[in-house]
């Protein structure tokens, strides 16, 4: 192999600059929650929808395959 596979996951990561564990656990109360002030900011800034619970396999080891290489 000449780069890093990924050969299980589970849970989306947190979205770039989110700020940290803490900043991400933020988005997830205002994702989940349409009353939260933040709510359609937070979707709006996730580019309209975000699934915390989601993974793809495939789409992991296509991202890595393309950004590291030797």
């Amino acid at each position: 192999m000449r780069h890093p596979v990924c050969t299980a996951g589970k849970n989306a990561c947190p979205p770039e600059d989110c700020g940290g564990i803490y900043g991400y656990y933020d988005v997830l109360a205002a994702v989940n929650d349409p009353k939260h002030p933040e709510h359609e900011e937070r979707l709006e800034w996730l580019g309209g929808s975000f699934d915390p619970e989601s993974f793809d396999l495939d789409a992991v080891n296509k991202t890595l395959k393309q950004r590291i290489t030797w």
